[in-house]
C-alpha cells in the first residue's frame, strides 16, 4: 500500500499536536505539515503536496470551507477532510459543495479516523454516520411540505437511472463502501463500479461527494 501524505489545518495547537502524535503511529500516513490558518494552509499546500489535508471548519480568519475552495481551485487532486465538532448539516452541503471528500467528527476514534483517511485516499467520499443520518431527517422534513417539495423537484435534475443504479445510488448516499455495496447486492465489486461510472454519467458529475448531494434529491428519499 502507498503512502499517505497528510497536512493538518486547525487552529487549536494541542488538537494539531495531538493528531500529528496520533496519526504518526500509522506507518502508512506520513504527516508533512500542520498549521493553524487558512493562508498558512493555502501555502504549505503548495509546498508539501499532500494527498490529503485534514482540516477544521471554524478557524481564526478564513475558515475552512473557503480554505477547501481556495486549495482546491489550485490543486484539484488533493482530497480534503473536514474534522470538525459541528454537526450542522448547513455545513456539511457547504463542506460538500466545497469539494471535501469527507466529513468526521472530533470525537471519532483513533481506528475510525485512519479507516476513513484510508478510505479517502482510495477515491471514496466519508461521512460520519451521526451527521449523515441528520441530513436524511432534515431531507425528509423538507420533502414532507407540499410548496418545498414542489420546489425541490423543480430544482431536482432529470435523470434516467435503471432500478439498479437507482438501487446502487441508495446505497452509495447511505455512506457504503463499493465492497459493502457489492455485499448488499451480490454484485461483484468492479460491476459496481462500473455501474457508478454509468451513473455518474448520467447524473454529469465526477465524484462520490455531488452524487450523494444530488442522489438525495433525484431518489426523494422517504421515511419508513
Amino acid at each position: 500500500m502507498s503512502s499517505i501524505n497528510l497536512m493538518i489545518v486547525d487552529d487549536h495547537p494541542m488538537i494539531r499536536e495531538g493528531l500529528v502524535t496520533m496519526l504518526s503511529t500509522n506507518e502508512d500516513i506520513i504527516v508533512v505539515g500542520n498549521c493553524g490558518d487558512a493562508e498558512e494552509a493555502g501555502r504549505m499546500a503548495l509546498t508539501h503536496r499532500p494527498d490529503i489535508i485534514l482540516m477544521d471548519i471554524k478557524m481564526e480568519g478564513t475558515n475552512g470551507i473557503e480554505a477547501a475552495k481556495q486549495i482546491l481551485n489550485k490543486q484539484p487532486d488533493i482530497r480534503i477532510i473536514f474534522l470538525t465538532v459541528f454537526e450542522d448539516t448547513e455545513f456539511v452541503r457547504q463542506g460538500l459543495q466545497a469539494g471535501a471528500s469527507g466529513y468526521i467528527l472530533k470525537h471519532v476514534s483513533q481506528e475510525k479516523l485512519i479507516d476513513s483517511i484510508h478510505r479517502v485516499h482510495q477515491g471514496e467520499t466519508v461521512i460520519d454516520p451521526g451527521v449523515f443520518n441528520r441530513i436524511v431527517n432534515d431531507y425528509v422534513k423538507y420533502s414532507k411540505s407540499n410548496e418545498q417539495q414542489k420546489q425541490l423537484e423543480e430544482a431536482a435534475p432529470t435523470v434516467e437511472l435503471t432500478p439498479r443504479e437507482r438501487e446502487i445510488l441508495h446505497f452509495l448516499i447511505k455512506g457504503m463502501t463499493n465492497k459493502e455495496i457489492s455485499a448488499a447486492t451480490h454484485l461483484a465489486v468492479d460491476t459496481i463500479k462500473t455501474h457508478l461510472r454509468n451513473i455518474f454519467r448520467k447524473m454529469g458529475i465526477k465524484n462520490r461527494s455531488q452524487a450523494i448531494t444530488q442522489g438525495l434529491k433525484i431518489l426523494k428519499i422517504n421515511q419508513r
